[in-house]
């Protein structure tokens, strides 16, 4: 039961009357569905993990689906209240949809709009007439969805909710227009680089780098490649990283790179061996004169390896919840 702190909270930030009806009006949609068990409008829903609970716009339980709970937004909503509800819902497993009320392709989308739109991958879900038709023809809940394309969107779709993809935050998507294409233009810039070092014999230049150069980035793809478990030494015929790193941090060859390696290694499931003899030997022996960020070896893998050296790119990638297992220290 909620205390009256609670509800005198959730009763403070109702919209209006029309926000209200627009919520039993999916209610209505949702209920539609052969699988409705039950739906609640505006009701505390209790936590099971976290300290508190949530007044979901609208909460729904389908038999064969599960929970799955609605907000309409139809104003402006901080992000930090966005990001409070979406944190809610992902730790409670229950998915969340982002409703919106309307979207004018041809003027600048408010911001409230555009944090939604980005949780959902560059998907923006609305509830107008040909959607409510759907709705109704089909028993189900449909919306329309407009996928971002650039600065504008596609024309929209009618798209059912229970055909969504689900990912691991449980914001659902009809098709990804961020990470799935982030990710394949950093696999394109990325397949080059890994077929030559698969045919490297540490003689000669690596595409023209210098040896050096040439190093530190086969021991970078190395620490990549082991944090993927899928270990390989590129930069000498040392039976694992550690031995490599070892290596060449103790003849001096890395020396001008350790606080570089020291933040590639931190922001990898690699991170461990910062406590252990690499750890100490990246330590003992840094050079005064490194490489800062604004280096041309930092650029370059800032550029190749941006989900561990590139702070937006890794920042988005763990904002969407899809931050590669190999660049996460969790």
């Amino acid at each position: 039961m909620p205390d009256d702190a609670r509800a005198a909270q959730y009763q403070g930030r109702q919209e209006s009357d029309f926000h209200r009806l627009m919520c039993e009006q999916v209610a209505a949609l949702v209920a539609l569905d052969p699988r409705h068990v039950r739906h609640a409008v505006a009701e505390y829903l209790p936590p099971t993990e976290a300290a508190h609970g949530r007044f979901p716009d609208v909460y729904v339980e389908w038999e064969g689906f599960g929970a799955f709970a609605v907000e309409f937004q139809m104003s402006s909503t901080f992000q930090t209240e966005i990001s409070a509800r979406c944190k809610h819902y992902e730790r409670e497993g229950v998915p969340l949809l982002w409703i919106l009320f309307g979207i004018d392709t041809k003027a600048q989308v408010q911001q409230s709009f555009i944090d939604v739109i980005r949780r959902h991958r560059g998907n923006a879900f609305v509830l107008d007439p040909p959607a409510v038709e759907a709705s109704k023809e089909q028993r189900t809940l449909v919306l329309n969805c407009y996928l971002r394309s650039g600065d504008g969107f596609d024309p929209p779709k009618l798209v059912r909710f229970d055909e969504l993809t689900i990912p691991r935050s449980k914001l659902p998507y009809h098709e990804d227009r961020i990470v799935t294409p982030l990710l394949a233009e950093i696999e394109r810039r990325r397949r080059p680089w890994f077929s030559s070092l698969g045919k490297w014999d540490h003689s000669a230049p690596l595409h023209g780098l210098e040896r050096p150069q040439s190093l530190l980035l086969a021991a970078a793809f190395s620490i990549v490649a082991a944090a993927n478990g899928k270990e390989r030494n590129y930069a000498s015929g040392h039976p694992n990283i550690r031995a490599m790193l070892n290596t060449y941090l103790h003849a001096g060859t890395f020396g001008g790179y350790t606080d570089l390696l020291t933040r590639l290694i931190g922001n990898t499931a690699m991170a461990g061996l910062l406590k252990a003899k690499v750890g100490e030997h990246l330590r003992r022996h840094r050079s005064e004169a490194q490489a800062d960020e604004r280096s041309p070896e930092w650029l370059m893998l800032r550029h190749l390896l941006p989900e561990a050296l590139d702070p937006v790119v890794r920042e988005e990638l763990r904002y969407l919840d899809a931050l590669p297992a190999w660049a996460s220290t969790e």
